[in-house]
């Protein structure tokens, strides 16, 4: 029949040449080659998290099979804001809705050979100080406020970016606690960023 089938073993190029006889004995011949791959798999992990109003870019990856790829999304949908470059296999755009989006993402190689994963994206709110004032203090008495904040992706990590805190107290970058014993009366101005 002329057929070759069977099931390839090892990836490579293998290069032959085809012989073809008709029943008056006349002759034909070609040379001929097959690539063999191996199968295309996708090898992203995971996708970054993302914020609401925040420009967000990641791409996806795979290996093996004939490039180029063509990507898809076969589940689930992506961000509000984002979008899948079926070529690069780059999501991109603003996300405009915080949440957990579950996608099935697929990659077809050029054999039309196909991978598929499971993902996930989570868009956070965008993280703000929710503290808009602290309480007054008294020289040598025990001091304590506990800053707060909303959105973002928890752990916090609290820092203050200009200005100083009175002498003997401090911030704990974790807790977002100042404390300690004021040293010296006074108003003192600073900024703290989360």
């Amino acid at each position: 029949t002329g057929e070759i089938s069977g099931t390839p073993t090892a990836t490579g190029t293998s290069t032959f040449t085809v012989q073809v006889t008709d029943v008056n004995t006349q002759i034909a011949s070609r040379s001929l080659s097959i690539s063999i791959y191996s199968g295309v798999v996708i090898t992203t992990i995971s996708l970054p998290d993302g914020t609401a109003g925040a420009a967000y870019s990641t791409t996806l990856t795979a290996s093996g099979g004939k490039t180029p790829y063509t990507w898809s999304i076969t589940l689930g949908t992506l961000p509000p804001g984002l979008s899948l470059n079926a070529t690069i296999g780059v999501i991109s755009g603003t996300p405009t809705t915080s949440g957990s989006y579950p996608i099935t993402v697929q990659v077809t190689d050029d054999n039309l050979v196909t991978n598929t994963k499971n993902l996930s994206i989570t868009i956070y709110n965008a993280v703000a100080v929710v503290t808009s004032s602290v309480a007054d203090g008294t020289v040598n008495a025990t001091y304590s406020q506990t800053l707060t904040a909303s959105g973002g992706k928890t752990p916090y990590n609290w820092s203050i970016i200009s200005g100083t805190l009175p002498g003997g107290l401090g911030l704990n970058g974790s807790t977002g606690v100042i404390s300690g014993t004021p040293s010296t009366a006074g108003t003192f101005n600073f900024t703290v960023q989360v």
